[in-house]
């Protein structure tokens, strides 16, 4: 059947429309036709294969990776980096206009562009799997069990690969396999990551010790300053490290600096995956604040950006759930001697409702999922005078704003593009308090 691509989904497919039902087809573009295969039917949507396209969009590019069709990290890759940005703005105002009934887009400021839409993200996570009796590093079609070998990823810092490449010909020349569910052993996953001027490596294996041998050639890499190895025997694991983390060469950490304040990450620990972006969104917050105010920021993580309101800050008070993220929090406070602030492990709403009331701004960078109804709840009751809030889907975010707008007006709207070529969209709000 032939179907005609109306716009872009949140996920970078494109949607069409059948009888009024809308029709999600990877690795199309609006305003193309498309002969399609129905794969999934649902009572509510259909998810359709693209066979052919009969009309291609004038925007429309091919794609610079030889693997982009395949992988499907980067679905928007098919078109200009304008239009894509573009194609994310447009995201932004429909999921406003859904929740939000009608909307002044003169409140949305020019998106923040990536000037480095290559070679920008600073960590991998790659697993690993025998072909022709080489390891190879790759990815999992979304969505499927589907493994993908990649040579190269091109959104990867250069650093990244070299490490990568580096660090495969090393577990080839020691004859390591992948792993075998049934034994529980073998190389399951590669994670790297590169910050400044140093290499951060993590390898999850099944039930394995790694030879000292092995370990030390590692080592010799270039930059390479922290060795970890993680056991994961879980087979249907979503995260890829296991239950046990152990150092077993270099440093503890990763240590750099970032806006001139100085972090030490362990690799369970979160940072922004491009760090050049990161910096200009946390300005960007950090200066729509108030000078010494009394600021919350919850869902802090390790407390990259709760450190950086302190410098303008009267008080800083982080919430995360994650006691080792509260760790690195504190550890990363103490490296700086920065005193004004203090970091609470624990539910967000759940500590924001035992806080004091004499906190002027809250600042929060949920999950994708968004807020939860009682972080929503606990918001209400608090009545901070301004809120900034991060947020990494429009969608989520629009459904917030909905649920805020009786006691909070919006002030501006900063979008992002962080993550070039992927769907994915950085969004900053700023509120005030209607008074």
């Amino acid at each position: 059947m032939k179907i005609k691509i109306e716009k872009t989904g949140i996920n970078g497919e494109g949607i069409g429309y059948l009888k009024n039902k809308p029709i999600f087809i990877a690795s199309t573009l609006p305003q193309e036709i498309v002969e399609a295969e129905i794969t999934v039917e649902k009572d509510r949507y259909a998810i359709g294969e693209c066979l052919r396209i009969v009309e291609k969009s004038s925007k429309r590019v091919e794609a610079p990776c030889l693997v982009q069709d395949r992988c499907g990290g980067c679905a928007l890759m098919i078109t200009d980096v304008a239009n894509q940005e573009q194609l994310k703005l447009n995201n932004l105002k429909q999921s406003l206009l859904k929740y939000m009934g009608k909307f002044d887009f003169r409140l949305i400021s020019q998106l923040q562009s990536n000037p480095k839409p290559y070679n920008y993200r600073n960590q991998c996570k790659h697993p690993i799997k025998l072909e022709k009796k080489q390891l190879v590093a790759g990815f999992y079609k979304a969505g499927t069990n589907h493994f993908v070998s990649i040579k190269e990823c091109i959104v990867h810092e250069d650093e990244l690969e070299r490490a990568k490449n580096a660090v495969l010909r090393i577990l080839n020349k020691h004859r390591c396999v992948d792993f075998d569910p049934p034994r529980l052993q073998g190389v399951r996953t590669l994670i790297i990551r590169s910050m400044g001027d140093e290499i951060q490596i993590t390898i999850v294996t099944g039930k394995m010790s790694l030879d000292q041998t092995l370990i030390n050639d590692i080592m010799n890499i270039k930059s390479v300053t922290s060795l970890y190895h993680s056991v994961n025997t879980d087979r249907h694991a979503m995260d890829p490290f296991g239950k046990r983390l152990v150092h077993i060469a270099g440093k503890e950490t990763l240590d750099f600096e970032f806006e001139g304040l100085k972090f030490a990450l362990n690799p369970k620990a979160f940072f922004q995956l491009n760090t050049h972006q990161a910096s200009v969104l946390f300005n960007a917050v950090k200066n729509l604040i108030p000078e010494n105010k009394r600021v919350v920021d919850a869902y802090c993580g390790i407390g990259a950006l709760s450190l950086l309101l302190a410098q303008k800050s009267e008080k800083v008070v982080g919430i995360e759930f994650s006691q080792d993220a509260i760790d690195s929090a504190n550890s990363n406070a103490k490296l700086n001697d920065i005193k004004n602030i203090d970091f609470i492990v624990g539910d967000a709403a759940e500590k924001l409702s035992s806080l004091s009331s004499d906190f002027d701004v809250l600042v929060i960078d949920p999950p994708r999922s968004g807020l939860s109804d009682s972080m929503i709840k606990a918001m209400r009751e608090h009545q901070f005078n301004e809120i900034v809030y991060i947020s990494c889907n429009p969608s989520t975010l629009a459904k917030n704003l909905n649920d805020l707008k009786s006691q909070y007006r919006i002030k501006k709207i900063i979008p992002f593009d962080l993550f070039t070529h992927t769907p994915l969209l950085e969004t900053v709000v700023h509120l005030e308090r209607v008074k």
